[in-house]
């Protein structure tokens, strides 16, 4: 397999995952919020510790998730190894970010024993669940999954 696009994709989105955590760690306080579109605090930077799943579900279980996500991403990585040249361009970006975003969280979880969730979205007191850049490109990489399989059944 060579370094092909969607890898070097997949090295982008978990380089700059980790240096936003880090910055996010370095220079804003534990449960400290930053507003950065102040109109009805839309939008704010936030430092959270998330020891759950995605929007903080399941809270306290990073072991569990520790190691479920370990082996998730080495069946991925073999899986990807063996069919990377039978997937569609689209499936093979979003498989790389699917890759990216777990392991950026699994250093989160291994190094801190937390992931750490930054962005914060709302308006005023109704509030999405913080997320970082990891769970953003998981969930960008479940939607192009969807729309090639809409694409598969259309052909």
């Amino acid at each position: 397999m060579k370094l092909s696009k969607p890898i070097i994709l997949a090295i982008a989105i978990f380089v700059l995952d980790q240096i936003t955590k880090f910055l996010v760690v370095k220079f804003i306080g534990f449960g400290k919020v930053i507003a950065i579109i102040k109109p009805f605090y839309f939008f704010n930077l936030v430092n959270l510790h998330n020891t759950g799943i995605a929007f903080s579900a399941f809270t306290g279980g990073n072991l569990f998730f520790l190691i479920f996500v370990s082996i998730f991403l080495i069946a991925l990585f073999i899986w990807l190894l063996k069919n990377y040249d039978k997937l569609s361009k689209l499936q093979r970006y979003a498989f790389c970010m699917i890759f990216a975003g777990g392991a950026g969280n699994l250093v989160d979880r291994i190094f801190r024993g937390w992931v750490v969730d930054f962005l914060d979205f709302g308006f005023y007191g109704l509030r999405w669940p913080a997320f970082n850049i990891a769970d953003s490109a998981v969930c960008i990489a479940a939607a192009l999954i969807f729309i090639s399989l809409i694409k598969i059944k259309k052909s």
